[in-house]
């Protein structure tokens, strides 16, 4: 067994110590706590917490960059984004964005687009320095974002617009407004980057979009508010987290029918997909703990202890 130690600093709570049997290490799951103005970092090896990071009050959402040297937390109440360094988890970089950031995606060219939910607009940011690019009005109420690097596209889901706002990245404006369920919240694209889908809170269901054309492909019903999507890496399943029903069903691409219904914590909103597919990472937004299931069958292995009010997830490789 070889064991790497990663850089400790000021802003660790937590000594951070990274094992792995094979030659490269096993990714890292971090998880946002709102309340506690913190994010939690987990070795998926074994599912160990082995740090807690001090940040900015009330984070809601992260994501990384694609290449994952870089993770990107949203503070709504703030109107700040951190940018924290994946690799030596060392002093973060604070940018105001104004507004109120929420949502938040990285492209594979380096930029950042942050969804501000009161202004009704996407904020383009450089994912190095912060820089802003540009703003792109879009619906009402923006809340999760997507980018599907096949397309050249981004989706945003408008809470209060009942609709997907799409983005042409290279242009920076919108192209196309579509209309889906009531109340969408989450989206996620496909690994082929064929198809999108979209959770929409008020009608309990799943829309599937064609990333290409737009068209609508169909329509899966699911549980009680719908809060969380994530795709499986071979792209067969759709793992959708309900909040109001404490529950993740399993969906079924092709047929688009639910194959299994997991009960979970209370609140389930963000999932994560391991980059194997092994397992999902779900966060129990009320119930404080994260439900790690099964990324094939959807049942639950076990709970981890989470941070008071643990929101977002993101999951990336520690090269």
């Amino acid at each position: 067994m070889s064991c790497r130690a990663a850089k400790i600093v000021p802003l660790l709570l937590l000594p951070v110590l990274v094992c792995s049997t094979a030659s490269a290490a096993a990714p890292l799951l971090y998880i946002t706590n709102q309340d506690e103005g913190s994010v939690s970092v987990i070795d998926t090896a074994n599912d160990a917490n082995v740090a807690t990071l001090t940040v900015g009050p009330g984070p809601a959402m992260i994501a990384a960059s694609t290449n994952g040297r870089r993770l990107y937390v949203t503070h709504p109440e703030q109107g700040k984004l951190t940018i924290l360094d994946n690799q030596s988890l060392g002093s973060p970089k604070v940018i105001d964005v104004t507004g109120t950031p929420f949502g938040v995606a990285a492209a594979p060219d380096g930029r950042i687009y942050v969804s501000d939910w009161n202004r009704n607009l996407v904020t383009v940011l450089d994912g190095e320095n912060g820089a802003k690019l540009a703003e792109i009005p879009v619906g009402l109420a923006p809340a999760q974002v997507a980018v599907s690097p096949l397309n050249r596209r981004v989706f945003v889901a408008n809470r209060e617009g009942d609709s997907v706002s799409v983005i042409d990245t290279d242009r920076l404006i919108v192209i196309a407004t579509v209309t889906v369920g009531r109340a969408p919240f989450a989206v996620a694209v496909s690994p082929r980057g064929d198809r999108i889908y979209v959770a929409n809170v008020q009608s309990s269901d799943l829309s599937v979009l064609s990333a290409e054309s737009l068209e609508q492909l169909g329509t899966a019903r699911v549980g009680a508010m719908p809060y969380g999507v994530a795709v499986a890496p071979s792209g067969e399943r759709v793992l959708v987290a309900n909040q109001q029903s404490g529950t993740v069903n399993v969906v079924d691409t092709p047929s688009l029918v639910v194959t299994h219904r997991e009960r979970v914590g209370r609140y389930p909103e963000n999932i994560v997909m391991h980059p194997d597919g092994s397992k999902a990472y779900v966060v129990n937004w009320m119930s404080g703990d994260i439900s790690v299931l099964n990324g094939e069958t959807g049942r639950e292995l076990k709970r981890l202890k989470a941070g008071d009010g643990a929101r977002g997830l993101a999951i990336v490789p520690l090269d």
